[in-house]
């Protein structure tokens, strides 16, 4: 197809269009590495971003270690049961096959992770430049590759040290969009068909193996392909291509789900890999062959009719296949995840309006400078830009794209970077459009260019500020920025302290063996605390959708009242040890026992008798030195990790309703001290009991200074305590002292 009148070529022919392409990269590497020393604080560490990040990199690792093995179950989620994972494994597959050719160390690998997402991010410039070259020329095709590497939109997720899927889900977007605008453009012959047939599947398929919501996209992306190709052009051909591509992605899906058995969503889930993909691609592959016969034996050059044809088929084949109750429901529930329906879209930032206010959500102008207030109008942009020299095919699948992603946009932050792919072509052919309007009214066609740049640096602003500011502060200045960590780090660094005060467990790479026991921890926490601890958790950033029995009770034991319930819980969930963060559980109001527990430090406090059954092991360090000594008192600590414990019961025989005290101090490693106080009163037998959760032999960071003082109002004694009696909960008698009053050891345990 010929260029028509927006298609002229850049001044300078190909050479500048490769040297625009490399600065473009070159921009789009730089911005995502902008917080290089965050990422890589010194020569022997990597600081993953927080969340699904780091489940993307403990899956990876695993895959890195047992090269090519695939962990499709995982025994440290959904902790004591585990869970199969639920994301498709291709994305995670190849880090760490790329990985490995790198090297074979653990630090080798989280290198090159954390390289992974800018490197992918800014190879989507190149089917971005594409959809935008054959919309309006290749000026159109390097401004939308600059606007992609320079929004937030997509660069807040695919900076470095941050392995998660969404750049790889952005550049298979891209190359599928890419892909759909070429065919609407060609004429091919057989030759190049079937090649575009082996290209367009292997996007498809990569597509479904990477990401768990690329039903969005098959349904997007498949389903405008189809109409384009059946209602607004009649391409018998198109179709074919579009069915036989289709059953050979149905075949290769169904046979990763029959290897690796149903989902946690079930057989049919619309939020996981599943069979619901494969037969929505044997649908349409149906649906797209029965359309290439009609139209070849029964041509119909009526628009109007060719949509009742469509909509008729589609009918015929939609219709049967929800009379199954295994398929409705699970439509239902991925229409109620994208209308926020759910438990966890209450909590959860990425499933936000990008309008809306959340804290720590980024502003709309921030990921989308100005641009932003152009997200509503942005399929008006579309429809403005018709020109009569664009197949009507390629117009509707942009302005398709461009609407759905916008809608979802606005209703879900977490649909930004999607739209950006779409949306940088369509801003950049808009900026095209106003530089052709105003080249009339200026005297020098480049003056008109020079304006639309400025025009577009002006609608940057936010963006452009924002990069300036993260340069400043994280490139400058060392990543503990003012004397502060980011939290990011402060998660890193208590993760590895975890790691290396308590028992290693079993399974993290060894898909055979099973983990002893499990850290309980806030949910948002799951993903980062599991990757540095190394440790099972019964709750993660997946929310209620891997467990939600074991996310309701994980995130119950920081609302509960009593310190039973909280055993109750932490002893059904296999958890040994226990993660306390200052705000408690985000989007909930902490309990009466958090309070003690983390606040108090499980001591006594006014009302409420000393926790039996919880002690301090070891908390967070200081970020930094403080203004003055009563700013580090005031301070909050972050993050501070319990031990659950059956206790030890000492027993000493007084008169009867007379007091039983036992107090020590605790020391933590921060050098805090601790005073626990355990009370109880005799029985009308004269015999008390308290049960303490300390030892007095302890080597954890949190340890005491010395024995237990214990006794009644008139008489003092010490008595140290074994770490064995502690966890076993033993019975310690303590003998009562001698007339001269000197102190006695406990006897033996009953």
């Amino acid at each position: 197809m010929k260029p028509t009148s927006e298609q002229t070529p850049v001044a300078g022919g190909r050479g500048w269009i490769i040297a625009g392409l490399l600065l473009a990269f070159a921009l789009s590497l730089g911005i995502r590495s902008l917080q290089l020393k965050l990422a890589f604080p010194d020569e022997e560490t990597v600081r993953f971003a927080p969340h699904d990040a780091s489940y993307h990199a403990r899956r990876a690792l695993y895959s890195f270690v047992n090269f090519p093995a695939v962990l499709t179950f995982d025994s440290y989620i959904a902790y004591p049961d585990g869970a199969p994972v639920p994301i498709p494994p291709l994305y995670d597959w190849l880090l760490a096959g790329v990985a490995r050719i790198f090297g074979q160390t653990t630090l080798t690998f989280e290198r090159v992770a954390a390289w992974a997402s800018p490197l992918l991010s800014a190879l989507t410039l190149l089917p971005i430049f594409a959809v935008g070259r054959r919309l309006g020329g290749s000026g159109v095709g390097l401004g939308a590759a600059f606007l992609f590497a320079i929004l937030p939109a997509s660069s807040n997720r695919s900076g470095i040290g941050n392995p998660d899927h969404h750049a790889a889900v952005a550049l298979l977007a891209a190359c599928w969009l890419a892909s759909l605008v070429a065919e609407a453009f060609s004429d091919r012959e057989r030759r190049r068909r079937w090649l575009h047939i082996g290209l367009h599947g292997a996007v498809m398929a990569a597509m479904m193996l990477v990401w768990s919501g690329s039903l969005l996209y098959l349904i997007l992306g498949e389903g405008v392909r189809l109409l384009a190709s059946a209602v607004v052009g009649r391409h018998p051909d198109r179709l074919r291509d579009q069915s036989v591509s289709a059953l050979l992605v149905a075949g290769l899906v169904g046979s990763w789900v029959a290897l690796t058995g149903n989902p946690l969503g079930g057989p049919f889930s619309t939020t996981e890999l599943s069979w619901m993909h494969s037969v929505v691609l044997v649908a349409l592959a149906l649906l797209a062959a029965l359309l290439a016969v009609l139209e070849t034996f029964k041509p119909e050059p009526i628009a109007w009719r060719r949509v009742l044809r469509v909509a008729g088929l589609g009918l015929l084949i939609v219709v049967p296949l929800l009379s199954f109750e295994a398929l409705r429901e699970p439509l239902a529930s991925g229409t109620g995840f994208l209308a926020k329906e759910d438990v966890w879209a209450a909590l959860n930032t990425e499933q936000q309006p990008i309008f809306s206010s959340s804290p720590g959500k980024l502003p709309a102008t921030l990921l989308f400078g100005w641009f932003a207030f152009l997200l509503p109008l942005a399929p008006l942009l579309v429809a403005l830009r018709w020109r009569g020299g664009h197949p009507p095919e390629a117009l509707v699948i942009v302005f398709t794209w461009t609407t759905l992603l916008a809608l979802l946009t606005l209703g879900q932050v977490r649909y930004a970077m999607d739209f950006a792919v779409v949306g940088s072509a369509v801003f950049a052919w808009s900026l095209a459009g106003m530089k052709r309007w105003l080249a009339p009214w200026l005297p020098r066609a480049g003056l008109a260019t020079a304006l639309v740049i400025g025009i577009g640096v002006v609608l940057l602003w936010p963006p452009l500020r924002f990069h300036a500011r993260v340069l400043v502060r994280f490139w400058k200045l060392p990543s503990t920025v003012a004397g502060q960590i980011t939290s990011s780090e402060r998660v890193r660094r208590f993760g590895e302290e975890i790691q290396r005060v308590t028992p290693e467990t079993s399974g993290f790479l060894d898909s055979e063996a099973l983990p002893e026991y499990g850290l309980l921890v806030p949910p948002s926490l799951g993903h980062s605390l599991l990757y540095y601890a190394r440790r099972p958790v019964p709750a993660n950033n997946f929310g209620p959708y891997l467990d939600i029995d074991k996310y309701h009770q994980a995130s119950e034991f920081y609302q509960v009242a009593s310190e039973a319930e909280a055993v109750a819980i932490a002893a059904k969930l296999g958890a040994r040890y226990v993660v306390t963060q200052v705000q408690g559980v985000s989007g909930k109001r902490p309990g009466a026992f958090f309070r003690q527990l983390h606040l108090g430090d499980a001591a006594a406090t006014s009302g409420r008798s000393a926790l039996q059954h919880f002690r301090l092991i070891t908390e967070a360090e200081d970020d930094g030195p403080p203004a003055s000594a009563s700013m580090r008192r005031r301070r909050p600590i972050h993050f501070k990790l319990f031990e659950r414990v059956e206790g030890a019961v000492l027993e000493a025989q007084g008169e009867p309703g007379e007091l039983l005290v036992a107090k020590v101090q605790i020391t933590s490693p921060r050098g805090r001290v601790i005073r626990y106080r355990a009370v109880s009163r005799a029985d009308s037998s004269g015999m008390a009991r308290v049960r303490v959760p300390y030892s007095t032999d302890d080597v954890a960071p949190a340890r005491a200074t010395g024995p237990y003082a214990i006794g009644f109002s008139g008489a003092r004694w010490q008595v140290p305590v074994s770490d064995a009696s502690v966890r076993e909960g033993a019975v310690l008698r303590i003998a009562p002292p001698d007339a001269a009053g000197s102190r006695s050891l406990p006897g033996l345990a009953e």
